[in-house]
Order: C-alpha cells, then sequence, then structure tokens
C-alpha cells in the first residue's frame, strides 16, 4: 500500500461487529457515513462545497443496492477534494496488506548496509508498504542491528539513503530512524484547524501528538557515533513517508540533505476503517519540519543542501566532504 500514510486510526474492528454493521449499510448510507469522514478530517475541508459534493454523490448512490457498488462513488468525491494523497482501499486490498510479506511472495524491504571507502557508514531506509505489525518488528529490529555493527566500526559519517523510497508507513521508518535524530519534535504536521501536532518515539510507542498511533516491541538504541555527519540522500522519487523521513532531518545541525528537490507527497494521511473493512484514507495535515517550515504546494517536494542530479551512488559519494 505505498503511500498510504503515516497513521492508521481505528485499525482493528471485531469481525462479528463490522460484518453486522456491513449487513445494515445499503450504498446511500456508506456514502454518507464517508462523507462524514471526510467533511470532519480532510485537510481541505474549508475548500470543498459539501453540499455539492453530498448531493451528487447521494444521488448516484441512490439508484446503488449494494455496498460495493458504492466504492466508484466515494473514488470520485476523494478526486474533489483535490489533496491527490486520498484514497480508498476495499477490504480485499486491506486483508492482503494486513499479510506478511512472504505471505504475499514479496521480497522484504530490509535495509542495504556497508561500510564505504572504510569510513561512511551507509544504510538505506526502504519503503515498507504492508500493515503488519511482526514485518514492521522486523523491519526496525534488522535496522538496528545494522546501526549497530556500523558504529562499532568508528565511521566518520552516516549516509542514509532515501532516493528510492517512494512512501509507504511511516511509524516503522520513523522508529528505524530515530537513534540519528537530535530532536523529539522533528517532523509532523499541521491539521485543518492550524494546529501542529510532532510525531514522537516513547519506549515502544509512536505517537502523534499525545495519541499512540503504533506500537513496536524493538528496544530503543543510543549511537556512540550521533555528532558526526549526516547525509541524507533523496531523489525525485524520494515521496509520501519518505519525504516525512527526509524532513524530520531538516535543520538538524550535523546534517545535509543532498540530490534533487523530491517528489512532493508532502501531505499527511490518516487511515479510517470503514463498515465493512475497507480503509478511506484521507489527508489530513500537511507536513511540517522542526523549523515550523511547511510544504504545502503539491509536487513541489523538499529541496536538498546540494544539489546531485545523476542516478549514479557514487556521484552523491563523491560530493561529500568527508569522502574527500
Amino acid at each position: 500500500m505505498t503511500g498510504i500514510s503515516t497513521k492508521f486510526y481505528l485499525f482493528f474492528y471485531c469481525l462479528i461487529i463490522s460484518g453486522a454493521l456491513s449487513a445494515q449499510k445499503n450504498a446511500v448510507s456508506y456514502v454518507e457515513e464517508a462523507i462524514t469522514l471526510m467533511k470532519k478530517n480532510s485537510v481541505n475541508k474549508g475548500t470543498v462545497d459539501w453540499t455539492k459534493l453530498s448531493e451528487e454523490a447521494l444521488a448516484s448512490a441512490a439508484g446503488k443496492g449494494t455496498v460495493k457498488e458504492a466504492y466508484p462513488i466515494i473514488t470520485k468525491s476523494l478526486e474533489l477534494l483535490q489533496d491527490q494523497h486520498s484514497g480508498f482501499y476495499p477490504p480485499e486490498m486491506v486483508s492482503a496488506y494486513m499479510k506478511r510479506y512472504t505471505e504475499s511472495g514479496l521480497e522484504f524491504p530490509y535495509a542495504k548496509d556497508s561500510l564505504i571507502n572504510g569510513q561512511l557508514a551507509y544504510l538505506s531506509v526502504p519503503a515498507i508498504g504492508n500493515l503488519n505489525q511482526d514485518d514492521w518488528k522486523l523491519y526496525v529490529s534488522d535496522f538496528y542491528k545494522k546501526i549497530k555493527a556500523l558504529d562499532a566500526s568508528n565511521p566518520k559519517a552516516w549516509i542514509l539513503d532515501l532516493r528510492d523510497n517512494d512512501g509507504g508507513m511511516f511509524s516503522p521508518m520513523f522508529k528505524a530512524i530515530q537513534p540519528f535524530l537530535d530532536s523529539e519534535k522533528a517532523v509532523g504536521s499541521i491539521d485543518n484547524s492550524g494546529r501542529a501536532s510532532y510525531y514522537a518515539n516513547r519506549k515502544n510507542d509512536v505517537l502523534f501528538g499525545q495519541t499512540v498511533i503504533a506500537t513496536i516491541e524493538v528496544p530503543a538504541m543510543t549511537l556512540q557515533h550521533k555528532k558526526i555527519p549526516i547525509y541524507i540522500l533523496v531523489s525525485k522519487k524520494t515521496a509520501s513517508s519518505g519525504e516525512f523521513v527526509t524532513a524530520a532531518f531538516a535543520g538538524q545541525k550535523n546534517t545535509t540533505i543532498i540530490g534533487t528537490p523530491t517528489q512532493g507527497l508532502t501531505s499527511d494521511n490518516s487511515e479510517f476503517r470503514m463498515s465493512d473493512g475497507a480503509i478511506l484514507k484521507l489527508t489530513t495535515g500537511i507536513l511540517v519540519n522542526r523549523k515550523g517550515d511547511q510544504y504545502k504546494e503539491v509536487g513541489k517536494g523538499i529541496a536538498p543542501d546540494r544539489y546531485v542530479k545523476s542516478r549514479n551512488l557514487q556521484d552523491y559519494i563523491a560530493s561529500l566532504p568527508a569522502n574527500r
């Protein structure tokens, strides 16, 4: 579910309750359910003609008999929010993303690690796109294992490679990079009321504001070499949650972002479970960094501190002061 987001609200319903609610729903009431969530939570709620949207959507739903027939209506309504990042995921798609990578026959997104030139500790930060808690734990624990080994090699600099990170679930990525961050309030978002909330790692929990949005049971770790330079590699492919990871380092004193402007899907998404088990993904905020800079413009992306247009890793490495 690449790019689905950062936060997952209303995560699990009891199957019996969910089934009962679904049985009671028809297309009209199901569309009403979705519109209520959109109107309350969309970051662009103040720019939408809700009367027109509701009238058109409910008129279309009136001629439908089943909840499934309402899915295209909801998708069309989401387009009217004009945030470029909201989406609708039917129950069967949600079920697929609950599975482990191995169950789905997919290669697990392990981080790549190496010690370049005997002094540059390199780690890729891959996208992780499923909703499986066991895989989130594996993702973080493997990442920490590789950090620990590189940290013991007495590196002169860290390189975190986000060039191919096109989004996914932010919580495991955020916990993975936590050892490198020097501020608890490194990245957050501003909602439709103008209020800023920040992400935080506390013990096994990932929080958004005061709300626990994920629990990943991997003990926190501390770097021995935390104050050495950190280089964040990005590209035009870096998007969504990959951009949130990038923004978490924007303004950190020992960090330099290198590459080209990122893709520009810099909105914060939340997932809301519908009564039949589907997920309504809504853009609920705009990315903000530790300095309070907002990334409002879709498609503009995060500008690097140093430009490198090549896709070749060696060209990135060659540009690093720590390698000269």
